[in-house]
């Protein structure tokens, strides 16, 4: 078992050559390249040479030095959080001395970088979650995916009756659905986006320079296609898919609220599935809503029947940082005890 290797984005060959987007968009060094030009972070992609193939996870590094109570510890320190639907990866199911390897590895590289926690969103069917410590594991939710492998017919009736008609009611409304162009639809699906994220009352990090969606096409131009909906020659509803070799993603997107009666959003998500079909993938993952049975849930949901468990990783690293940070956050917001369940608990929103 050789040493483990660290990449930037820098490292751009051999990042792309230990995971290249085709396994995973979301863990490619494109992806981590628009992530750290606009959301702030610094990506890595961790690796270590095992007996049967390379493992490589994902990770973004975000400062401590962000935080508003960082005075008050050691501005040096980082915490690190994978890219969604990611995880360790590895050719084949590691054995028990790959799993003891890959652990010690890790742990010694964050301890060596000031890595305080370690948070992984992980993929339901291809990351190597045997990797991880398995008392760091947690299962979070259920998410929407559909199984695009089955004929045309079975797939229309897995979808529930009221989406039916929905998608029935977008066409005969006028709606049409086509693929972005250029950066002015990436303009319009940013615009679409914003008028979503106001309506939700979303926080800021939820926000995004139009830059960012005109980045995909360029930079991944063969794992990520821009759908919009127009009606009467204005844009009512766009969304932004990343796609590997097996899945399709459900990434960011939005609806004109106005225009949700003529079911925008239906056509686009039908369209998608006819292009994810005749494109070989496997599935269309759509995610969760933000509560269980929610509107967004039942929304997914119409489209399929078939749920995924979505699991959630933890792990501290550096015990003595983490609990002077738990103290700096509640002491910062004169509270007595963190919000439960977030992780790391001192990147909290303040509480109401």
């Amino acid at each position: 078992m050789t040493a483990a290797e660290v990449l930037t984005v820098r490292d751009e060959a051999r990042w792309r050559e230990r995971l290249p987007a085709r396994e995973s968009v979301f863990g490619s060094v494109e992806f981590a390249s628009l992530e750290q030009q606009h959301a702030g972070v610094d990506a890595r992609l961790f690796t270590l040479q095992a007996p049967h193939g390379t493992v490589a996870y994902p990770l973004f590094l975000r400062s401590i030095g962000e935080l508003a109570f960082a005075e008050r510890v050691d501005r040096a320190l980082l915490d690190a959080a994978t890219p969604q639907y990611t995880g360790p990866f590895a050719p084949q199911a590691p054995d028990p001395a790959t799993r003891a390897a890959f652990s010690e590895a890790l742990a010694g590289w964050c301890a060596e970088s000031g890595i305080v926690t370690e948070f992984g969103h992980l993929q339901p069917w291809k990351a190597r979650a045997e990797l991880l410590e398995p008392a760091g594991l947690k299962r979070d939710r259920e998410i929407v995916y559909v199984d695009l492998t089955q004929d045309t017919d079975r797939l229309w009736r897995s979808f529930t009756h009221a989406c039916r008609k929905n998608i029935k009611r977008a066409k005969r409304e006028g709606v049409r659905v086509f693929a972005a162009g250029g950066e002015a639809d990436a303009r319009e699906l940013h615009r679409i986006y914003e008028l979503t994220m106001d309506r939700q009352q979303a926080l800021e990090n939820y926000y995004y320079p139009p830059g960012y969606f005109a980045s995909f096409p360029e930079l991944l131009p063969d794992n990520s296609r821009i759908l919009l909906a127009e009606h009467e020659g204005r844009v009512v509803a766009a969304t932004l898919y990343l796609h590997d070799d097996t899945d399709v993603y459900s990434y960011l997107g939005g609806a004109d609220h106005a225009a949700q009666h003529i079911r925008p959003t239906n056509a686009i998500v039908d369209e998608i599935i006819r292009w994810a079909r005749a494109s070989g993938k496997q599935r269309l993952v759509l995610g969760g809503g933000y509560a269980p049975d929610d509107g967004v849930m039942r929304f997914k949901a119409s489209f399929s029947p078939l749920r995924a468990e979505l699991r959630l990783y933890r792990r501290v690293h550096l015990p003595e940082a983490y609990e002077s940070l738990r103290g700096a956050w509640r002491d910062h917001h004169g509270v007595g005890a963190e919000a439960a369940g977030f992780f790391p608990p001192y990147r909290a929103a303040p509480p109401a």
